[in-house]
């Protein structure tokens, strides 16, 4: 079992992963609002305001976390994400990492889980 972590962007995007999760086999997750470290600079430090990006929710980042049982789904959801929000490696779309958990309790089996 893998953790992804994503942090995406442009929370309008957020729907359409979701639903490419879905399709790939990715059945729950959780979303939370997330805010980058430079916003926060910007909010607490007047000089680096001008670093902001302007007219943008300083919150407007979100997170989304998700269980995934096996590594041939964890490539089909990291596929699905930069399906829509583009090419990770470049600026403005997203960072996704992933963990290993070893332990885990409270999901929900579905078919297919091992």
């Amino acid at each position: 079992m893998h953790l992804l972590i994503a942090i995406i962007d442009n929370p309008d995007q957020v729907t359409d992963i979701l639903d490419e999760f879905y399709k790939v086999g990715v059945k729950g997750g959780t979303v939370v609002d997330s805010k980058g470290m430079a916003h926060i600079i910007a909010d607490h430090i007047p000089f680096f305001s001008r670093f902001a990006e302007f007219g943008q929710d300083p919150a407007c980042n979100k997170m989304i976390f998700t269980v995934i049982q096996s590594k041939e789904c964890l490539k089909k959801a990291i596929d699905a994400i930069e399906g829509v929000v583009g090419d990770l490696n470049k600026p403005d779309t997203g960072i996704v990492m992933t963990l290993p958990i070893d332990f885990c309790k409270g999901l929900v089996k579905t078919e297919g889980d091992e």
